[in-house]
């Protein structure tokens, strides 16, 4: 079979989402044709999908390497980086596929990496704040103590001789003692309590719900996170400031807890619940409000995006705001084929696929039938668009 039917083939499976099927079917592509860059783009989106996120960015400056013009392969750069939390590099690479072909969707991934740039640098701002503070205490403290008293002085002194005794005094009026001021009541710490400048953001899919804790450089033996049939406890040690930073929430509703996995990276804990039922949470934490089905909620008039609420000054983040208004992306040449091809296969049954893989490959990608009775009689000869002719690649080389 050809680099290309492979392609085909596997971009079919892609679109049924069963990738790993198709990143098999990649592999074997690339093996036969490892010139080819948007072989690696295939593959480096299928990496993507299964958040392989260091192998996509490989497949991905493979295929820059291959056709530095290649504005997907640089579109596909930027989403490993951005998933890999590389945030200015993730940019670069977006505007250059920007740049190389203009398209909304990737203004929109610009927008994404603009608004994390941003908290980063709001939250290095806070963390600077804190430090001096910290750093005060100990002089203040020292200034309110006063100075340490004197050490008495231990010499004696020299030996004196019996003095003569002197005539008594006068017997005086024994003193009458000042009156003492009332004791003041303690005054309160005026003084806040420091704040831990972690914060976190929630969102919710239709089976998902997944926390991330905003916290940098945190080892993995210092987190820990515990899984209820309607509880979440998280408890990371060694945060600066509070020493501990605590999240311990009765969930909205019920989770899978064999299902639920939380991954520590270099500047988020991220936290992925599965939901015992699809169903639309009002809150992360129980408020007592029941839960809606998520058939429910999909199917009513006014949809609304993905809601991310968060524990951030900035307040939630609502990427499909960013590019609510933005326009649909318009594929040509090899790009729309495909998809007309990936839209009827997925909607086909196995008979029909098997009709339009057999007629698409024998035919030179000139005939597409879903029609098996027809197909399966014999080779399925090609038919070249009015004014063209057709040519059999045997017959070129030989």
């Amino acid at each position: 079979m050809s680099a290309e039917s492979l392609i085909a083939e596997a971009n079919a499976l892609f679109v049924e989402e069963e990738y790993q099927s198709a990143m098999a079917k990649f592999n074997q592509a690339i093996e036969l044709d490892d010139k080819n860059s948007s072989y690696f783009t295939h593959r480096s989106f299928c990496h993507y999908k299964l958040e392989n996120y260091t192998a996509a960015m490989a497949d991905a400056k493979k295929a820059v390497e291959l056709d530095p013009k290649n504005a997907k392969a640089f579109l596909r750069k930027g989403m490993a980086a951005f998933s890999l939390e590389e945030y200015e590099s993730a940019k670069e690479a977006f505007e250059k596929s920007q740049e190389l072909a203009p398209a909304a969707a990737t203004k929109t991934w610009i927008r994404k990496c603009e608004a994390e740039l941003e908290t980063e640098k709001d939250d290095d701002e806070s963390s600077e704040d804190i430090a001096p503070k910290k750093a005060q205490a100990a002089p203040k403290a020292m200034e309110e103590d006063g100075p340490p008293p004197l050490e008495p002085d231990t010499k004696l002194p020299p030996k004196a001789q019996t003095p003569a005794p002197s005539p008594s005094p006068s017997p005086q009026p024994a003193p009458v003692p000042a009156a003492q001021p009332a004791p003041q009541p303690a005054k309160p710490d005026s003084k806040p309590a420091p704040k831990s400048a972690v914060r976190y953001e929630w969102y919710q899919t239709e089976t998902h719900v997944t926390v991330t804790i905003y916290l940098k450089n945190v080892k993995k033996e210092d987190a820990s996170v515990q899984f209820q049939d309607q509880h979440l406890d998280v408890a990371i040690q060694n945060v600066p400031v509070t020493n501990e930073y605590r999240l311990n929430v009765e969930l909205s509703d019920k989770i899978i807890t064999g299902e639920c996995v939380y991954t520590v990276l270099g500047t988020k804990i991220e936290i992925k619940l599965k939901k015992s039922k699809p169903a639309k949470w009002p809150a992360l934490e129980n408020t007592g409000t029941q839960v809606r089905s998520w058939d429910v909620v999909a199917d009513q008039k006014t949809h609304k995006g993905l809601a991310y609420p968060s524990s951030s000054k900035h307040g939630a983040k609502d990427w499909d705001a960013l590019g609510r208004e933005q326009p649909e992306e318009k594929l040509e040449g090899d790009a729309a084929l495909n998809k007309v091809f990936a839209d009827i296969y997925k909607g086909a049954s196995d008979e029909q696929r098997k009709a339009m893989l057999k007629s698409f490959q024998e035919s030179g990608g000139t005939v597409l039938s879903t029609n098996w009775d027809e197909v399966g009689k014999g080779e399925v000869k090609g038919q070249p668009p009015k004014g063209m002719e057709m040519h059999n690649w045997k017959e070129i080389h030989e």
